[in-house]
């Protein structure tokens, strides 16, 4: 496992916003349901990747949520028995306590704190400021943009066409009529919600890891593979599958 992780430089792929994603999901799956099932060698290669994603979190401000959230999991699979010495264990709860305690010390810049002469995001149409929020990729997103302002809150609330768009990427359209003929009232929001508990949401990336059908190299899709075979065809590897293969190697 550790090996696999610096051949495919996780730690620094989470600096390539095309890469972050992907390499968020592999780690939420590993420090959620893995972690006690690892070597104290693959938790010291994970911590690694996990160093990487705070740092990003800390002198970026960005995604600190789903990096604090990251660093809680991981610190609850280091509770109970464990392979490796106790010794080091406490290594790693004291490593992520330090990291989180950087993630805390972040704090936004508060809006009635900005410049009032200047101009804010604020300040910009009703009809500019949907357009950006129709950009979000997620419900996580939306959400937490939402609770950082009453304004944004209201927004996101009442404007359905995001939760419509949602809808309509993540689902099938059997799925979605299904769901409104249970609930005739349901608004594109809470059918959102309603099909993501039923079916799970699609998962996207921009840039995924591949097998080589070949030689059975894995590699970053957009850097490609020189495999010895010309124009031998790669398979694409979801989060899931990835994990699963470390876990045999």
């Amino acid at each position: 496992m550790s090996e696999a992780f610096h051949r495919l430089d996780l730690a620094r792929a989470v600096s390539d916003i095309r890469r972050f994603s992907y390499v968020c999901k592999v780690v939420s799956i590993l420090v959620e349901e893995k972690v006690r099932n690892l070597s104290a060698t693959a938790r010291k290669s994970l911590l690694s990747i996990i160093t990487a994603i705070v740092i990003r979190a800390s002198e970026e401000d960005l995604d600190v949520s789903t990096t604090r959230r990251l660093l809680n999991a991981f610190n609850d699979g280091l509770e109970g028995h464990l392979y490796g010495s106790p010794q080091l264990t406490v290594k790693h709860q004291m490593r992520v306590g330090s990291l989180l305690d950087a993630v805390s010390s972040v704090h936004p810049q508060p809006l009635d704190e900005i410049d009032n002469n200047g101009i804010t995001f604020l300040d910009l149409p009703r009809e500019l400021i949907s357009l950006v929020m129709n950009r979000l990729s997620d419900s996580d997103s939306l959400i937490q943009v939402s609770k950082s302002h009453i304004i944004f809150g209201n927004l996101i609330n009442s404007e359905m066409t995001t939760w419509k768009k949602l809808v309509l990427f993540h689902f099938s359209l059997p799925q979605i009529e299904m769901a409104r003929k249970k609930k005739d009232s349901m608004s594109w929001r809470e059918t959102f919600f309603y099909l993501r508990k039923m079916h799970g949401l699609r998962e996207v990336y921009a840039d995924v890891i591949h097998i080589c059908c070949h030689c059975k190299a894995l590699f970053w899709s957009t850097i490609g593979h020189p495999c010895i075979r010309p124009s031998s065809p790669s398979v694409r590897v979801t989060p899931r599958q990835f994990v699963d293969m470390l876990l045999f190697l």
